[in-house]
């Protein structure tokens, strides 16, 4: 069979024609069209069964209960590898398509780099084809300026897309491949044999998963790759992110599916919060206020989430792991105090994660990590907290959506638009991630942002510090704070004719994912699928799209 009539690639990105070439071999053509043959079908089930729980919440059928049938067995995980044991601190959002950010990573003293082709990273034709090279030869040895051993840095923790991503530019038998399969093929491909000889993986983070059905089938993509590709059975590890408020209910049957290769569970609190937006956020019951009264882990349905998951890992032997400490340090010596202040306050909010008994959690700046270790050294100087077992039994089905109490801020409406805006016009750019206000902001932070406007223009939301006749959240008023906001940018930042222009198309999506009148899911999937943000790129690129 001549497998390029049957996988058609886009072809390389400008200056990228050697990486398309060491990527898209026909063996690795040929892997990526028998995983797509094996699994596409079962993964067009998961997407409906995705489609049918949203009718099944929209009839008001959905009811908060625990229904986990493992609870009561008997099991545990398969043992973690040894260097899987001590996972404490990982860096967060680091896009391999950034390759300096990338290189840099990869000499850091951590134990784990989330190798992010999800959240942290724009899937722009060019990034995906950079970072997927980027990463083989990371494995290799021969990135430049990167280690010549990978089995003397830290675990790379692959992350391949959710499967609410498409990859456009590739297709097989005339359809888009569905993205974290194109993701995972061409990973696991070409660098599965070489991790698993250095003993440092395959090993994967799982996003956006929603059930146990979703779990089943990666752990079957898992075992039927394993057999193709001749590895030992447990190889390939994955820790699963339960950042959906469906996924919470079903974390014991979530872990159990994946038990022969699990590494664990993850919280991720704003994916996490902002999925209640999108599950419930119809009902005012379900109103999210102002951040600050809820994004920390004193809040009840933060805090009993997070000690239920630490409870179902460490009884099954699986790793516990928390969200990523999103703050960045200022640069320049004459910031000394603030430095101070600012690692401080990291530390505070990390060390309840601890005392919870987290395994790990995540940071993104570099410059943080000795301070962490530190931190880990006189908390937990052992591998890891697997003895700790939260007391559950207090918690209820309905103390995980027991949404905190309180109104709306001007302040944080105006924070909550700029962080929308200005992540889909970073999108725009090609980037994943951008920085404001002293913290790192990726797809995660923008999709509660954009999903708290559109709830609070929904329901109408109290505005508590409202010092005109304005006292409720409305489309008017939401529009002529965005003006406002673009207007500083163009005093501010925005000054040449392209970046005005892309700043504008960015206020006309964002107004329309705002006023849409069914909840759009996922602000990534909605970008990726924009004409703008695929022409735009196409022709920056140089490409014909001619699949």
């Amino acid at each position: 069979m001549d497998i390029s009539h049957r996988v058609r690639v886009e072809k390389a990105p400008h200056r990228l024609e050697e990486a398309h070439v060491e990527l898209f071999t026909p063996g690795a053509l040929q892997f990526l069209y028998d995983l797509i043959a094996e699994f596409d079908g079962e993964v067009e089930k998961l997407l409906r069964r995705r489609l049918e729980r949203r009718l099944y919440i929209k009839q008001g059928k959905w009811k908060p209960e625990f229904r986990n049938r493992s609870e009561d067995l008997e099991w545990t995980i398969e043992r973690l590898p040894a260097r899987l044991q001590n996972r404490k601190l990982d860096l967060g959002d680091v896009s391999p398509a950034n390759t300096t950010n990338f290189v840099d990573s990869l000499y850091a003293k951590v134990q784990g780099i989330q190798v992010d082709f999800d959240d942290g990273h724009c899937p722009t034709w060019r990034n995906t084809v950079q970072g997927l090279q980027n990463v083989n030869r990371a494995v290799r040895g021969s990135l430049p300026g990167g280690p010549a051993d990978i089995g003397q840095c830290p675990i790379l923790m692959l992350r391949p897309r959710a499967f609410n991503m498409t990859e456009h530019h590739c297709m097989v038998d005339g359809k888009e491949v569905i993205g974290p399969l194109f993701d995972f093929a061409l990973l696991i491909y070409h660098n599965a044999k070489r991790m698993a000889e250095a003993e440092i993986g395959p090993y994967f983070y799982l996003s956006k998963i929603e059930g146990p059905n979703e779990t089943q089938l990666w752990n079957k993509i898992f075992t039927w790759t394993e057999h193709r590709l001749q590895l030992s059975k447990g190889t390939i590890k994955a820790c699963v992110l339960i950042e959906n408020i469906l996924a919470a209910y079903r974390m014991e049957d979530i872990l159990h599916s994946i038990k022969d290769h699990a590494i664990g569970l993850n919280c991720g609190i704003w994916d996490y919060s902002a999925s209640i937006i999108a599950k419930f956020g119809d009902s005012a019951d379900f109103l999210i206020p102002d951040r600050n009264k809820y994004v920390n882990m004193g809040q009840p349905f933060l805090r009993n989430y997070m000690k239920l998951l630490i409870n179902v890992c460490h009884k099954r032997g699986a790793l516990a792991t928390g969200g990523m400490a999103a703050k960045i340090l200022p640069p320049g010596k004459s910031a000394g105090n603030m430095v101070d202040d600012i690692i401080d306050s990291v530390k505070l909010a990390k060390s309840v994660e601890i005392t919870a008994g987290v395994d790990g959690f995540m940071i993104y700046d570099q410059r943080m990590i000795d301070a962490i270790n530190e931190l880990w050294q006189q908390k937990c100087p052992a591998d890891n907290q697997l003895r700790i077992l939260p007391d559950v039994e207090y918690i209820t089905a309905e103390s995980l959506i027991k949404i905190p109490e309180g109104g709306v801020t001007m302040k944080c409406l105006e924070h909550n638009i700029t962080v929308a805006l200005l992540f889909i016009y970073h999108w725009f750019t090609g980037s994943g991630v951008f920085y404001l206000n002293g913290a790192v902001e990726d797809s995660a932070t923008a999709e509660i942002s954009r999903s708290q406007i559109w709830q609070w223009i929904r329901h109408r939301a109290s505005i508590e510090d409202a010092k005109s006749e304005t006292t409720a959240v409305t489309r008017a008023l939401v529009y002529a704070m965005l003006e406002n906001v673009i207007s500083k940018a163009y005093k501010s930042w925005c000054s040449s004719i392209p970046d005005r222009k892309r700043l504008l198309s960015s206020k006309y999506v964002l107004l329309e994912i705002i006023s849409a009148r069914e909840y759009i899911e996922y602000i990534t999937t909605y970008l990726n699928d924009n004409h703008k943000f695929r022409t735009l790129h196409n022709k920056n690129d140089k490409l014909e799209s001619k699949l």
